[in-house]
């Protein structure tokens, strides 16, 4: 045997192996079943504003330092990346890294970590996370195989949160309808904005409240250093008060558009809700404040304005507001329809029989190619040689 036939042999193996285990988390695929999606109802409004309890921090919850080896592209060391934003006047210098919490290895941060490896950039934040998931469908992702991710990525962390939402087609309009069980989505990544997706969610009915975030892999990246962040109205910067906070909706996302310095050129004071009426209050520069609905329709603008108000009308399933400043953008969550007990939260249930009649075929299949694929292998049955009579030896 040549040293270029076992080379070959050993790729073959090596190949062979590597398929099998990209393929094998596809035989415990579980399938869901989902909800028919509705708009939010009731007679009474929630205003995830209407008690604020602390101070606004603020924070930036997805960065990256550098981590297995550079393998992420994190530039610089956890400890710099914290320390940046510190310097910056963050109060929460969030270092999501990739199937890494830094807090647990001593970093300054919140624990949490950014999940996903798969080529469709299917990516959550783990935010109060108490350790790793490392399930994954690394290839594609059906809306069940998406829900199954963000399921285990719940149990070991407090919230959920959908990152880049529109990069790569990573969540698609129809799976953002249906997907549930995570509470937050990013609307901004670095320079970038996904409002049109929340609202895909919001007019699902589902109660998701919206994040930015910079995403920087290097700190030294203009276009992603405190180029987004997070006003969290929060009693301290201790995890369970941001945690706390971000669940009941005490924040809003804020891109720059200017200067890096411009975190104060308008900031919200407060969002009351009187008799249906929904009045947003800011400070600093007068800016333009435009009211969003069902399916982002353009409710009301009003400019060159530190205050506006909106009324709702019975067509009118929530409303979000949108400060645009002269350098910043400023998202509000959503004031939304209710039944007055607490919001209402679809829920994907498992579908066992489907889920186990699938697991079943998928064996029986990888069964069936192992025979085939053995039967392949096999040297054929050994014959008798005919060798043919010497015709100088003189016979007997």
């Amino acid at each position: 045997m040549t040293t270029r036939t076992s080379l070959l042999r050993l790729l073959t193996r090596v190949f062979a192996a590597a398929a099998v285990l990209l393929v094998l988390p596809y035989g415990w695929a579980p399938v869901y079943r989902f909800e028919e999606t509705a708009p939010f109802s009731g007679a009474h409004l929630f205003n995830p504003y209407a008690t604020l309890v602390g101070r606004w921090q603020r924070a930036n919850l997805h960065a990256h330092g550098r981590a297995w080896s550079g393998l992420t592209n994190g530039r610089q060391p956890v400890e710099q990346v914290v320390r940046r934003y510190r310097d910056l006047g963050y109060d929460v210098p969030g270092v999501s890294n990739y199937q890494q919490i830094a807090k647990l290895d001593g970093g300054a941060t919140l624990p949490i970590y950014e999940h996903g490896f798969n080529i469709g950039k299917h990516h959550q934040l783990a935010i109060g996370a108490r350790r790793v998931s490392w399930f994954e469908f690394p290839l594609w992702q059906s809306t069940s195989q998406q829900q199954y991710v963000i399921d285990r990525v719940g149990e070991t962390s407090d919230l959920v949160a959908l990152a880049h939402p529109d990069s790569r087609y990573a969540y698609s309009v129809e799976n953002l309808r249906r997907l549930t069980g995570y509470q937050l989505i990013e609307v901004g990544n670095g320079p970038f904005a996904s409002d049109a997706s929340w609202d895909t969610v919001l007019s699902s009915g589902h109660p998701v409240w919206g994040l930015a975030n910079d995403d920087t892999h290097d700190l030294e990246d203009p276009r992603r250093t405190a180029a987004a962040w997070n006003m969290i109205d929060a009693a301290s910067a201790a995890p369970s008060d941001i945690v706390a906070a971000l669940r009941a909706g005490r924040s809003y996302a804020v891109l720059r558009t200017g200067a890096i310095d411009a975190a104060n050129i308008t900031t919200l004071t407060g969002v009351e809700v009187r008799n249906q009426t929904m009045t947003v209050t800011c400070a600093g520069a007068r800016s333009t404040i435009t009211f969003f609905g069902q399916n982002g329709a353009v409710r009301q603008t009003v400019k060159d304005t530190a205050a506006a108000a909106y009324t709702f009308s019975e067509a009118d399933t929530y409303v979000r507001a949108v400060i645009e400043s002269p350098q910043t953008v400023l998202y509000l969550n959503p004031v939304i329809r209710y039944s007055g007990s607490g919001l209402s939260t679809p829920a994907a249930t498992l579908d066992l029989a489907t889920t186990w009649a699938s697991r079943v075929g998928f064996t029986l299949g990888c069964a069936a190619l192992g025979v085939v694929y053995t039967r392949r292998r096999r040297p054929l049955d050994a014959r008798p040689t005919t060798v043919l009579a010497d015709v100088k030896r003189k016979p007997a």
